[in-house]
């Protein structure tokens, strides 16, 4: 971009997109803001780079760049994504037993208004079931209990965690997420036992990263 005597000049629709993106981020204060202006070119790059790292290396990389999250949201209506990452919807109990902190809590907007969802995430190296598909891997069992416990508290104790996340909004999740796995290495037994359990329960769906890969490409290269 060029300059004018050292300083640089910014065209009136880079100030309306900056002035939009905040605007879009004060609807939900404390919830970090992305939409598909944010994208960049290089971003692809970076996603595959975060998924050769830990869960939390990819947690950081991921809330850092929440627009992403809607590629594994059915009908996000790509109007925005509103994340909010390790909040507390439950404090630690008298009795010790822990507190409950997904890996993020997500909105979305479409046509029809707001919508939530809980997305928590394993490794992209570990599939949903194991090689044969007679059985689900040891992430997969806990990301589910996790994802259970997640949307019975939402349903049972709604009004508290209103008040733990700071959101009067905020009403129960339509679902829960599992993000974990690479469809792109999965056997066919494998891919049978997902989507199987997906029908099992309506309320929960597991995504591969794979789904964002794709997303963000065709995001990508409709921008250059």
């Amino acid at each position: 971009m060029p300059e004018l005597s050292g300083y640089k000049i910014i065209r009136a629709d880079e100030i309306d997109h900056q002035a939009d993106i905040a605007e879009q981020s004060a609807k939900f204060p404390g919830a970090l803001y992305g939409d598909a202006r944010l994208l960049r070119a290089g971003l692809d790059e970076e996603f595959e780079t975060s998924l050769t790292g830990s869960e939390e290396t990819i947690q950081k990389f991921l809330a850092a760049n929440p627009y992403l999250l809607q590629y594994v949201i059915p009908n996000s209506g790509h109007h925005g994504t509103w994340v909010f990452p390790k909040k507390m919807i439950r404090t630690k109990r008298t009795d010790g037993t822990p507190g409950l902190i997904p890996d993020y809590l997500v909105a979305t907007q479409s046509s029809l208004g707001y919508h939530w969802h809980i997305v928590e995430l394993k490794l992209a190296s570990v599939q949903f079931a194991k090689a044969y598909g007679k059985s689900y891997s040891r992430d997969a069992t806990e990301g589910i209990a996790q994802c259970a416990t997640y949307i019975s508290h939402f349903t049972n104790y709604i009004e508290t965690v209103r008040s733990n996340i700071g959101v009067t909004e905020l009403i129960t999740p339509k679902n829960a997420i599992l993000l974990m796995g690479d469809a792109r290495n999965e056997t066919e037994e494998q891919r049978i036992s997902r989507s199987e359990f997906c029908d099992l329960a309506p309320r929960m769906i597991v995504a591969s990263y794979d789904r964002i890969r794709r997303g963000l490409a065709n995001d990508l290269r409709g921008r250059m």
